[in-house]
């Protein structure tokens, strides 16, 4: 037995994850964190797919229905980290072992690595900024991230003060911005910079050391048919189990956030698709009219789910992969192909008793799904001549198409538009239109 075990169970929406959460807790007396964003929040325990106190068999869960949706006050990964690692004290002071599971990798990250995160004052309470003074080529103010400023506002004053950051972000990508600005408001540094002092230490290059010597990272997927199958059925039974009613409960009491915020709580997956439907008088929505608005959002949360799961997928391994370059101390790290729901469970736990035997696992997680590790570097490369291989945020640099007037982020994307139709379309009307002007 291993001295002082942690066990991360990650993976895409719809692979079993809290099953085997609960079935690794029950064998080897251990309580699960739950690192899912969208169940942080009270309510809406169907729509988020939370477990049931059935299905979670007298296992503590925590993590889970603690957030008022009506907050507006930010919680942030800086304080899910220091949450997250006083339960982990106080379940290992229980003698108990805590597992980790869900599905949201950058909070998981937060806990499983040191120094993965850039600090500023208000990281750990979002309700105390504290402006550092500033020198004289920094006194220009920083533009306001109230809701009033458009998100390419906020972009072009992120190139202002931090131009290669903004190079890596989509203006639309708000949240993030936002956050590349506060540091520099709160540190008087680009974020940007910070990053590369991090990167100087060879430790924290794509996110920090190891934190707990004794890690074990399980990774859940399936095939994509599969798991589409699985995603879409979910939906229906979330339909079975009553998510209607949770649904119009949930907007009665909260009403006037979700109109108000495009964050927080309307971030969730199976709330923000059914907003048309809700906002009918209630009498509307047993129309036809009603009936038509709710299926939309019933097809919306299944093609969001689906996209989310291979958003899921793509992060998982890059991140995987590139971490298993170099010489740092890393998590023991497992692939479980959940396909086949009967030998979930089993599979699952014949390795956990491997490890937790004493055997260290490392599998380059590509080579289960067939995916060669170059083609999957390719795909995070740089868009440049030299082909430099990219890591970490640089993966996400932005790319503009001027003939489409479209901007996106990464290779794979960029990738993906060039070979679809409106941008062939594109390429085929701009040359017509050279041809008539080299006519006259």
């Amino acid at each position: 037995m291993r001295k002082s075990p942690i066990i991360f169970v990650i993976g895409c929406t719809g692979t079993g994850k809290s099953d085997l959460g609960v079935a690794i807790a029950k064998k080897y007396g251990g309580e699960v964190i739950s690192v899912d964003s969208m169940q942080f929040y009270r309510g809406l325990d169907i729509a988020t797919n939370k477990i049931t106190e059935d299905e979670a068999e007298g296992i503590p869960h925590h993590m889970m229905s603690f957030l008022n949706p009506s907050d507006p006050s930010a919680y942030n990964v800086h304080q899910f980290r220091e949450a997250t690692l006083d339960l982990i004290q106080k379940i290992r002071s229980r003698s108990k072992i805590p597992i980790i599971v869900g599905g949201t990798t950058y909070y998981a990250e937060s806990v499983l690595y040191e120094n993965n995160l850039i600090e500023t004052t208000s990281s750990t309470n979002s309700d105390d900024v504290i402006t550092k003074s500033r020198t004289s080529s920094e006194s220009s103010s920083v533009a306001s991230e109230s809701d009033d400023v458009t998100n390419l506002a906020l972009w072009e004053e992120l190139k202002r003060v931090d131009e290669h950051s903004a190079n890596l972000l989509h203006p639309n990508n708000r949240y993030r911005v936002q956050r590349a600005l506060q540091i520099f408001k709160e540190t008087g540094i680009p974020k940007s910079q910070l990053v590369q002092q991090q990167k100087a230490d060879d430790t924290v290059d794509l996110g920090g050391k190891l934190r707990f010597d004794d890690s074990l990272v399980i990774y859940m997927d399936a095939t994509p048919e599969v798991l589409e199958e699985r995603l879409d059925g979910r939906v229906d039974k979330m339909i079975r189990m009553g998510l209607k009613k949770e649904l119009v409960e949930f907007y009665d009491e909260h009403k006037s956030q979700i109109h108000q915020s495009k964050y927080g709580v309307m971030q969730c997956i199976g709330l923000k698709e059914f907003v048309p439907w809700l906002a009918m008088d209630p009498p509307e929505r047993d129309t036809p009219k009603g009936d038509k608005l709710f299926k939309k959002g019933c097809d919306d949360v299944k093609l969001h789910t689906r996209q989310y799961a291979r958003r899921q997928r793509r992060w998982y391994r890059s991140r995987l992969l590139i971490r298993s370059d170099g010489d740092r101390k890393m998590a023991s790290t497992k692939m479980l192909d959940t396909s086949d729901k009967t030998k979930i469970i089993s599979d699952g736990m014949a390795i956990v008793d491997q490890w937790m035997g004493g055997v260290d696992l490392f599998e380059d997680v590509s080579v289960r799904f067939q995916i060669r590790k170059t083609t999957i570097l390719k795909l995070i490369s740089t868009e440049n001549s030299k082909n430099t291989v990219m890591k970490g945020q640089d993966a996400n640099v932005l790319l503009r198409c001027e003939l489409c007037d479209i901007s996106m982020t990464g290779k794979d994307n960029w990738q993906r538009h060039i070979d679809g139709k409106k941008h062939k379309h594109s390429v085929k009307k701009a040359k017509e239109q050279q041809q008539q002007q080299n006519l006259g």
